[in-house]
């Protein structure tokens, strides 16, 4: 269990991370790229669904619930669904970045 939670832990981190770098609403640079702003959002958005699906992953362990508890048949389950979502957040850095650099043009 405590491999899971070091495994929430950085997937956490990496959400902030992520959500850190994203731009602040009304930046003049934005303006000027809408459809940028709207990827954008479209991030955020994802960020915000990861982490809440991430949080509620680590109250649950918190909580002291099993793994067959929290909804999983067994603890290969829970470990392949947090690499995916390692996976989805590096390509939502990604993606940011790419979006990012196109801002700064």
């Amino acid at each position: 269990m405590d491999q899971f939670a070091e495994a929430i832990e950085l997937c956490l981190s990496m959400v902030q991370e992520v959500t850190d770098s994203l731009p602040i609403p009304g930046d003049k640079r934005l303006d000027s790229a809408r459809e940028r702003y709207e990827r954008l959002q479209w991030i955020e958005r994802q960020l915000n669904s990861l982490l809440n699906k991430l949080t509620s992953l680590q109250d649950d362990l918190t909580a002291g619930l099993s793994i067959v508890e929290m909804g999983f048949s067994d603890p290969q389950e829970l470990g392949d669904m947090l690499a995916d979502m390692t996976a989805q957040i590096q390509q939502l850095k990604a993606m940011r970045l790419s979006l990012a650099l196109g801002i700064r043009r």
